[in-house]
């Protein structure tokens, strides 16, 4: 399916194509930036442990864990972002 959108200077535009399951693969956006997450918060725990251990500055070690908090907090509202709109759209009569 294409559609041609010459007179705003768009032709030479390649079509959306939907992707399916197996296209996509196991890394896909949404995976990415869950490992990304997942990743910050492993290394403010890291850095937790170094604080106590005596390896790690205070402010490093506070840092980190403010970072963690901001991205996890980031996360679940886009998470409840994406529920809610699943929701609504579950909600239409059709």
């Amino acid at each position: 399916m294409s559609i041609a959108l010459a007179s705003q200077g768009l032709s030479s535009l390649a079509p959306i194509v939907p992707q399916t399951a197996t296209e996509q693969g196991s890394a896909n956006g949404f995976t990415q930036v869950l490992q990304s997450v997942n990743s910050i918060l492993e290394q403010a725990d890291q850095m937790a442990a170094g604080y106590a251990q005596g390896k790690v500055g205070l402010t490093e070690a506070v840092l980190a864990s403010e970072k963690a908090d901001v991205t996890f907090q980031l996360a679940i509202a886009v998470r409840n972002r994406a529920l809610s709109a699943y929701q609504e759209i579950m909600s239409l009569q059709v």
